[in-house]
């Protein structure tokens, strides 16, 4: 009797052991091993010569991002998961420059995508308004190979008519006035969606030009009194944020620091000479949240430029760029510090939003847009110098 209950005991232990190691086994198996490869290649513009630098690029695995960024030359390696895959390259998120390549991954190899296959491309409308002495479009459309529609100080009154660019470059020296409708318009523009970039002189769209009085001798947008004394009247950025004056002098500024990494990153160097070879530029007298410096003179005049990420209204105009794609801040599982925004198509979306990632830029908590001021000069036809083209770039790009 012992025995039989000791015998049925063991056996009964065995079975128990049999079907705990087959649930093991069975565990270890449901276990996706991910088997993965590389791609390498190198990102250029859409004029076939200029080599991208510091492009995303990612493979979206059912939610998984394998994401790898190009170096200044424009190559880069990516590890991902094996079999085909769609390749995409972006910057600025994605939403005016992104690109989408078939790929074939092999297990432990390296693929080397041919020269010239892999180009940034652009999938929204540029507009820029021409200056006395900028040409930002000649970089945008000789150096880059995009393209840009030329508007008008008046056609900033037609909200509908911005909201149909992705981004709108406004030159130094402006030739029309502005009003309250003009500045409401960029406001919201931006607010949107959309992103601006002004160099030296045309802060007067930003900040005013002393046209338009909205109230009294102030342009902040509340009744807010002005800290700056030199502010100019109008714009619909307070004076409190930011404020300049015409005191710069002709000057060969040297060893410029350059205080954004992500413009490091782009650029590979930390500081920058550059030539301010017109007097009476905007000096930035004052500046604060939520501006963020970007490059910094640490002798003379203090900050050279600067960056705005505008957080979205209430209703927002551009939430989803067209039917197919969707700008979304991804956010690693487990790595929360390195969340990174991309432009998805709108079938993966469920899958992100269930990882945690949501709709909208990761900088702006939404969709709202970007505004770049630099006090020098964009026209390369002047001496501007290849490290100062390359940050020019960078902002046409980054918008």
């Amino acid at each position: 009797m012992k025995k039989s209950l000791l015998f049925s005991l063991i056996f009964m232990a065995s079975i128990f052991f049999v079907l705990v190691s087959c649930k093991k086994e069975k565990e270890q198996t449901d276990e996706t091993i991910v088997k993965t490869g590389y791609i390498t290649g190198k990102i250029l513009a859409k004029n076939g010569t200029t080599p991208i630098r510091n492009a995303t690029i990612f493979i979206d695995d059912n939610g998984e991002v394998y994401i790898a960024k190009s170096g200044t030359n424009g190559y880069f390696t990516l590890k991902a998961p094996v079999g085909k895959q769609t390749l995409n390259i972006q910057t600025g998120g994605g939403r005016i420059f992104r690109a989408q390549y078939d790929v074939n991954i092999s297990e432990n190899e390296t693929t080397t995508i041919p020269a010239g296959t892999l180009k940034l491309l652009q999938t929204d409308s540029l507009a820029y308004i021409t200056g006395l002495y900028d040409d930002i479009q000649t970089i945008i459309i000789d150096s880059l190979g995009y393209s840009a529609t030329e508007i008008t100080v008046a056609d900033l009154s037609n909200l509908a008519y911005l909201e149909t660019f992705g981004a709108i470059f406004l030159n130094c020296g402006k030739q029309g006035l502005m009003d309250s409708v003009k500045y409401n318009n960029l406001m919201q523009y931006v607010q949107d969606g959309g992103s601006i970039y002004a160099s030296d002189w045309a802060v007067e769209y930003l900040t005013g030009d002393g046209n338009f009085k909205s109230i009294g001798n102030s342009h902040e947008p509340y009744g807010m009194k002005a800290m700056c004394p030199v502010g100019l009247a109008g714009g619909f950025i307070p004076d409190s944020t930011l404020c300049t004056s015409k005191a710069g002098q002709i000057a060969m500024i040297n060893n410029a620091s350059i205080v954004a990494q992500d413009l490091i990153d782009y650029l590979g160097v930390s500081n920058i000479d550059i030539e301010y070879d017109l007097g009476a530029w905007e000096v930035i007298q004052l500046i604060d949240s939520p501006w963020e410096v970007l490059i910094q003179d640490n002798a003379t005049y203090g900050p050279l430029a600067a960056r705005y990420y505008m957080p979205p209204s209430t209703k927002s105009l551009r939430t989803v760029h067209d039917q197919e794609w969707v700008t979304i801040c991804h956010i690693p599982p487990g790595n929360p510090a390195n969340a990174h925004t991309i432009t998805i198509s709108v079938n993966a979306l469920a899958t992100h939003l269930a990882h945690g990632d949501y709709i909208g830029s990761c900088e702006t908590m939404g969709y709202g847009g970007v505004i770049y001021f630099t006090t020098f000069h964009n026209e390369i036809q002047q001496n501007i110098s290849n490290e100062v083209q390359n940050i020019l770039q960078y902002f046409i790009l980054n918008m």
